[in-house]
């Protein structure tokens, strides 16, 4: 029970509203016979004035109260109760009898205009309109709400005809009805008691809550409550309730989601099924599940709150069994329309704004396919509105989710999974669990990454293709591409791969670079310094007779296939180079004399990488990953032509992916690290057969990882969060794009 306006609400059914009516009005007859005397003359002779008092005042207080009106009011019934005010002000024979008749007659009057104005504006679309029907909207269901009306009419008229009466008892009943009526209704309340007692006898297990006014699908209904009644009751997610169908007959659903606005709120309802696929029945008298198949369809739609606790455990069985309510804590939405093959639209509902709950796009999600559950990924949203009753509108958003398949707990990978699952089927967060960060760490060591919000790991399936096919990890500044490629290094060298890193940033050897996932003494770091002497001191070399040996470009080659056939006969893991460390020339005749130039870093790196792969092809043609270039801001070393400043840069590009292109079938490959996309050689993006897209915002990048991860993932690009990447590829074995959650460092544990 509740109140509002200082009038109680019951939790009563129709049979009893009309009950308490009846009682009521037997109370009211009672007293009028002490006011009038003449029972008759008083209440069907019209032309006494003091018979306002019944016909307008307690009699529609009473019907607007259990019959008319038990919920809330509308601008039609405020149209009813303004209308039949006026009515019986017109009728009275002398109306300055009446006190504040003019008062009561310009309210009644603003009600009735407030009403058709409010109806009539309804669905105007001019902004300075649907505010003037917003105001008279608010003044036709407040104002014009039964008990505000017509308590000023039944007090008025109460005091004018019977307030100067000689004994005061009678007009003290008067007084005393109306406060039991609108404050107390103590009628109402011994009913509620006694009909709580009936039902215990009984073995009613329901409470009604309101009536359904809509299906959304053919599982989804929504209630209308009147909040000012149950506003102290606790209707919360998860309670499971019966939606009557007939007499005390009903189909069993769950509390999904609930929006509340002015005064009135609503439910979403959805029913649950059997094993057969059937709904649930239940009859509400006798407490036995109905077998029989039956419509949905309602004769009043009532909607009555179950008591988990009383219901039969049969019933309670079959409950706990529905898949809806096993899943109740994971439940999203439902499949809607719109949906395909490959991805799905759902309308989301369950209580997704507890922080365990919220929906952003990587989410993880399941349905079922014949049975089956199949992952989905959330990669998009739109919003929607519907309306509910008059101006009041409900927002609601529609998901989008991409199939991923099913995974496969023993391999670790994600399988196909044919067709779709059927409209309107529920779905649920898959696998929604607070990871440990002793599991976390687990997954590290095992995996590149999970799915986000889960335990299911994403591992390299293929160590060889993540080298001689070649991988590419793009991203902004900051976002993770360089931990992910010393992670990538790390789990390469550990299968007996050689990593040399071309690092213009001086950040691989470092505390903070692979040194926090590689130990020292598994990495060679930079040429030694007597060769580097030997460039610097070499570089202005001039050869008179022939300028194209002018320079030190030569024995930087040679100095670099030492270097490489030493690093490679060693034990050691990873060899870093900085080509700008590298004091090398070449040289250049400008008229009649012969210059020496630096050469570019696109053009060291040709001649790094012409060097290793020259290594590769004495070792002979190899399935198994041998080599590995890491291409440490690519854009740099080997630049797309149309960003190049030098025209030389463009050779050496071609010559670089060349040999990327030659190297496979000798166990070489590439990984390529980028912050601009649109910068980096595409003759050798375009041969990373697996790819990490981090967080990228640039039209360009975008575009080019669209041909790969399509445009529906790509269009989550610039959101995605630190740490987290869209991943494709041979090496991953992925079948499609699939966001995950990459591995913190802090738990490789090397050092800090």
């Amino acid at each position: 029970m509740a109140t509002i306006n200082g009038v109680r609400k019951l939790n009563l059914n129709q049979y009893q509203r009309v009950l308490v009516a009846i009682v009521y009005l037997g109370l009211l007859v009672a007293i009028f016979s002490l006011l009038g005397g003449n029972l008759s003359s008083f209440l069907f002779n019209a032309s006494v004035d003091s018979s306002i008092l019944f016909y307008a005042g307690a009699f529609m207080i009473i019907l607007g109260a259990y019959i008319v009106e038990p919920f809330f009011t509308k601008p039609s019934d405020a149209i009813a109760n303004s209308t039949a005010t006026l009515i019986t002000l017109f009728g009275l024979s002398n109306k300055q009898a009446l006190l504040g008749y003019d008062v009561i007659l310009f309210y009644s009057m603003l009600v009735l205009t407030s009403s058709v104005v409010s109806i009539f504006l309804r669905e105007t679309k001019n902004e300075t309109w649907k505010r003037v029907s917003r105001i008279t909207y608010w003044i036709a269901v407040n104002l014009g709400n039964y008990k505000a009306i017509f308590s000023l009419v039944y007090l008025s008229a109460a005091y004018s005809y019977f307030g100067k009466i000689q004994t005061i008892i009678p007009f003290i009943s008067v007084l005393l009805f109306w406060v039991c009526l609108t404050f107390f209704d103590v009628v109402g309340m011994l009913v509620e008691k006694i009909s709580s007692l009936l039902a215990i006898f009984q073995g009613r297990i329901g409470n009604e809550l309101g009536q359904a006014i809509g299906c959304d699908n053919p599982f989804l209904y929504k209630v209308e409550i009147d909040y000012s009644r149950h506003k102290r009751q606790e209707i919360k997610y998860g309670d499971v309730v019966a939606i009557e169908t007939g007499v005390n007959v009903g189909s069993i659903g769950m509390i999904v989601s609930s929006s509340f606005l002015l005064n009135k709120k609503w439910l979403s309802i959805y029913l649950l099924k059997d094993a057969n696929n059937q709904v649930l029945k239940i009859n509400l008298r006798d407490n036995n599940l109905i077998i029989e198949e039956k419509s949905i369809f309602t004769k009043e739609y009532l909607v009555f709150l179950l008591d988990m606790k009383v219901l039969p455990q049969e019933l309670v069985k079959q409950i706990e069994k529905n898949e809806l309510y096993q899943n109740r804590n994971n439940f999203i939405g439902y499949v809607t329309v719109g949906s395909d093959i490959n991805t799905i639209n759902f309308s989301i509902l369950g209580d997704s704004q507890s922080p365990e709950k919220q929906i952003s796009e990587g989410n993880i999600i399941k349905a079922y396919i014949y049975g089956q559950e199949t992952l989905y990924q959330v990669i998009n949203g739109n919003t929607r509105e519907e309306h509910l009753e008059n101006y009041d509108k409900h927002g609601f958003i529609v998901g989008i989710a991409r199939k991923l398949g099913k995974y496969l707990m023993e391999s670790k990978e994600l399988d196909v999974c044919k067709w779709m699952p059927t409209i309107y089927s529920p779905l649920f967060f898959a696998h929604n669990e607070d990871v440990t960060e002793e599991r976390k760490k687990e997954i590290a060591q095992q995996s590149i990454g999970r799915l986000p919000g889960t335990s299911l790991e994403i591992p390299v399936k293929d160590f060889n293709a993540i080298v001689t096919h070649n991988t590419a990890i793009l991203g902004i500044l900051g976002i993770g591409k360089s931990c992910l490629a010393y992670e990538l290094i790390g789990k390469v060298i550990a299968k007996n791969v050689k990593v040399i890193c071309i690092d213009i940033t001086n950040e691989y050897y470092s505390d903070k670079g692979l040194l926090s996932y590689i130990p020292t003494d598994q990495i060679v770091f930079e040429l030694g310094d007597t060769e580097k002497k030997e460039l610097k001191d070499s570089k202005n070399t001039i050869v008179q007779s022939d300028p194209s040996k002018s320079g030190n470009h030569e024995r930087y080659a040679q100095i670099v296939n030492d270097a490489l056939a030493v690093f490679l006969e060693s034990d050691k893991k990873v060899l870093i180079l900085n080509p700008d460390l590298h004091a090398a020339t070449k040289g250049e005749k400008i008229g009649y004399n012969i210059y020496t130039t630096d050469l570019t870093l696109a053009e060291k790196t040709r001649i790094i990488t012409e060097r290793l792969f020259v290594h590769a092809l004495n070792g002979g043609q190899s399935e198994v990953a041998k080599y590995m270039m890491v291409f440490e801001e690519a854009h740099s070393l080997i630049p797309e032509w149309n960003s190049v400043s030098y025209e030389g840069d463009k050779t050496a590009t071609n010559g670089t992916a060349k040999v990327i292109l030659q190297g496979r079938k000798y166990g070489l490959g590439s990984l390529v690290v980028t912050q601009r996309t649109a910068n980096v050689s595409k003759s050798i993006l375009n041969q990373c057969n697996t790819i990490f897209a981090l967080r990228v915002f640039d039209d360009t990048g975008k575009g080019f990882l669209e041909n790969y991860i399509g445009e529906d993932y790509s269009s989550t690009l610039p959101t995605l969060e630190e740490r987290h990447a869209i991943a494709i590829g041979k090496g991953l074995k992925l079948k499609q794009p699939v966001i995950i959650e990459l591995n913190d460092k802090k738990y490789f544990g090397i050092s800090p």
